[in-house]
């Protein structure tokens, strides 16, 4: 999505970071955190070093430091988890939770659309996502566009295949193209070629609150053994959402279109989700979580985590206003300057 093109939605570039600006922040560009460390080398209580490159850069990284009395996260839930496991394991901020990278969310979401070739309407005009409906108690499915010419999720999108899966969803999928081809061969050979997908395609986003979570850890993975990157482990997250799937076929006929789904479902049995979250729970201990109920890191003082990597929960919605909501209230308990000790702690 590249966000509203009417200029309705807050964004960090036009507002977010211009506010910060305006109240005192200094903001630097092309700067990417590599480092933070404890001045005590224990708590934090005297402050942190934040080492820095340039992110930009491809030979020289022009490394900085900076001290400070404070330290928040806010890199989204996977820059967050990924930073923070390669502090824990460089020896920086070794009395991380050992919960960092649990409870991992995708919002039990799953990507459904209807293509409908040759449509009378320009389906990439309007707003980006202008209208939702809960289909059951658990189940929101948004309906959302993409603008002219951003045709490339079309390499994802195949026709609507059911099944569990595994081997039998590869081969159930494999029949049902075939008998499409058969049936609608021209109508078939459109919707799964991309040129045009924005104009032509509704893509839904299904959405549930219901429990489910993936593991993740830093590994290598056997394509790039080379450099350790964030990975999922243990029990997959479901990718087939049968209510979501119906939804899709009603509105195709209804539209005279193809349903489809993600290529990533059926071959790779991998959700595609727009809302990441979790990996930094909060939780009333160490134990079952990374911060406190104020957003605190356990183990450490005066340092937070504000963004999506605090969510506990599958919220069935899109989270950002949910985020916005906890950071506000996390900034709300730390005093202003002139009160401020800078020894705020975790309470477990």
């Amino acid at each position: 999505m590249v966000g509203c093109r009417y200029n309705a939605k807050n964004t960090l570039d036009k507002n977010y970071l211009y506010l910060a600006e305006k109240h005192g922040a200094q903001v630097f560009p092309e700067t990417k955190v590599v480092d933070v460390k404890p001045l005590d080398g224990t708590s934090g209580a005297d402050g942190y070093e934040v080492g820095t490159v340039k992110s930009t850069a491809w030979v020289r990284f022009k490394r900085r430091h900076f001290t400070c009395r404070g330290v928040i996260f806010a890199a989204s839930a996977l820059g967050t988890m990924d930073l923070l496991f390669r502090l824990k394991k460089k020896g920086s901020l070794t009395d991380l939770s050992e919960c960092l990278g649990g409870r991992v969310r995708t919002n039990a979401e799953s990507l459904i659309g209807v293509r409908v070739p040759h449509s009378r309407e320009d389906l990439s005009q309007g707003v980006a996502i202008g209208s939702g409906v809960y289909i059951d108690e658990h189940t929101h499915i948004e309906a959302t566009r993409y603008s002219a010419g951003s045709d490339l999720l079309g390499l994802l999108a195949t026709v609507l295949t059911d099944g569990r899966p595994g081997e039998g969803r590869i081969l159930l999928w494999l029949r049902t193209l075939a008998g499409e081809l058969v049936r609608h061969p021209l109508r078939t050979i459109r919707c799964l070629h991309p040129f045009g997908f924005a104009k032509e395609t509704i893509i839904f986003l299904c959405m549930q609150a219901l429990e489910g979570h993936i593991e993740m850890h830093l590994g290598r993975p056997w394509f790039w053994p080379f450099q350790r990157v964030l990975m999922s482990r243990g029990q997959r997250i479901p990718t087939f959402i049968p209510a979501a799937n119906q939804f899709a076929r009603t509105l195709a006929l209804l539209a005279g279109g193809t349903p489809m789904s993600t290529v990533t479902e059926i071959l790779f049995d991998m959700p595609m989700t727009a809302h990441i979250m979790g990996g930094c729970a909060m939780g009333p201990a160490p134990t079952l979580g990374v911060v406190d109920r104020r957003n605190r890191v356990f183990g450490y003082r005066n340092m937070y985590i504000c963004d999506g990597s605090v969510l506990a929960a599958n919220l069935g919605v899109n989270p950002s206003l949910t985020i916005c909501a906890l950071t506000e209230r996390a900034m709300s308990f730390i005093p202003a300057v002139a009160e401020n000790r800078w020894d705020d702690a975790p309470v477990a």
